[in-house]
């Protein structure tokens, strides 16, 4: 059963006979009434209350109509107010009409007029109102339009670049073959041969040259809608690439990087370097939160880390970080296309998006957990047998929140 909210109507007037008089034919019309008896108790009860409507005398001792009127139009909550005037006051009144009031009526004040004048006022506030919510709409809808414009151009930036990367992915694959062929003769060479130490620095060059060939395949392979190569692998060693490409960065910014990866993690179908995309993602943002905070002076910390979570067979993976907290308000948009919450021109709001996709499309799930100390981990879980998915079991999220929160009860 529902309570109808009553109209609320102020009396103030110097006139107790008139003001007991308006307030008793008021209330048989089921108003609630308040009356006051000068201009300042007229205001204390306008902020008490808020009424709707506000019968007004124009003429009192202390503070007068029109001195109540601005008053109450410097106030959050506007109500119609109607001015009560002699005779010898129009003039006057005219004045309040021209500050705001809504009508003004002469004394003795006739009921049936103040009657018809009321369901006037509640009518325009009605109107008011469907007006604002209208207003309302429309500046919500034209902040979307200018949002999905934003996308739209994003988008066609988008499909530039990937007929770009067709052709750059072609131009590149030539010289990629002649230094692949180079490599190799020197690999077999007997100096290099002889000497373990060089032979290891042109190996970890080897291995960056294949990660730049896969670069440039998926480049094409973006240009063209193939999917990525899923190899059995540790998903220690994306990480371990991702943070030894990034060790350096991060001290230059003074940032300690803690790795505390599972060793002898069971192998998975990954696609290696999308995997490792994925890390590197998280150790940017990561860099980023702690360069908002310390502004690379001493006492960032980013610490990645693995683990078996047989509860769930899979295997969870993150980074934790002790940087800028995540705004409130934007937890459900992070993993959005074209979200950010950067200064522009220092993100798209496209890497989080990117690793969404990448975790997705290995049936994994992604996310973040933010710690009692507004520090944070993002993460992702990967099925051990890649034909499983993750996301069809909804107790897993809440677990690894858990989980998480657990292994950093102590930070």
């Amino acid at each position: 059963m529902t309570t109808e909210i009553k109209i609320k109507i102020l009396v103030v007037d110097d006139e107790e006979i008139l003001r007991d008089r308006l307030k008793r034919l008021l209330e048989l019309d089921d108003y609630e009434v308040t009356t006051a008896e000068n201009g300042v108790k007229g205001l204390e009860e306008y902020s008490r209350i808020s009424p709707d409507i506000v019968l007004l005398d124009i003429k009192m001792p202390g503070m007068d109509g029109i001195e109540v009127l601005d008053r109450i139009k410097e106030l959050p909550h506007h109500a119609e107010v109607f001015i009560m005037t002699g005779h010898g006051g129009v003039e006057t009144a005219i004045q309040a009409l021209r500050k705001g009031a809504f009508d003004y009526m002469t004394k003795p004040v006739d009921y049936d007029e103040l009657e018809i004048n009321i369901k006037r006022a509640l009518e325009k506030r009605v109107l008011q109102k469907k007006l604002d919510a209208y207003v309302t709409d429309m500046e919500a809808a034209n902040r979307k339009l200018k949002i999905q414009g934003a996308q739209l151009l994003q988008a066609a930036k988008l499909t530039a670049v990937g007929e770009l990367s067709a052709g750059v992915a072609h131009e590149m694959n030539q010289p990629l073959m002649a230094i692949g062929s180079h490599l190799e003769i020197i690999l077999i060479n007997a100096a290099v041969a002889a000497d373990p130490k060089l032979k290891d620095k042109i190996l970890k060059i080897k291995d960056q040259f294949a990660r730049l060939g896969a670069i440039v395949k998926r480049m094409h392979d973006y240009s063209s809608g193939r999917s990525g190569t899923y190899l059995d692998e540790s998903i220690n060693r994306p990480i371990q690439d991702g943070c030894y490409l990034f060790s350096q960065q991060l001290k230059d910014h003074n940032i300690e990087l803690k790795i505390n990866l599972k060793e002898d993690l069971p192998k998975t179908k990954i696609d290696r370097y999308q995997i490792q995309d994925v890390s590197m993602n998280f150790l940017v943002n990561a860099r980023d939160a702690i360069d908002d905070v310390f502004h690379q002076e001493p006492g960032g910390i980013i610490e990645v880390f693995s683990k078996d979570y047989p509860a769930h067979n899979c295997f969870l993976a993150g980074v934790w970080d002790n940087g800028k907290a995540i705004q409130e308000g934007t937890e459900s948009e992070l993993f959005n296309p074209f979200f950010t919450t950067k200064p522009v021109g220092k993100g798209t709001g496209l890497g989080l998006s990117v690793c969404y996709n990448i975790v997705k499309n290995h049936n994994g799930i992604i996310g973040f957990t933010t710690l009692t100390d507004k520090s944070k981990v993002f993460y992702f879980a990967l099925p051990k047998n890649s034909e499983h998915q993750l996301a069809d079991d909804e107790m897993i999220i809440p677990d690894i929140n858990a989980e998480i929160k657990a292994m950093y009860s102590t930070h």
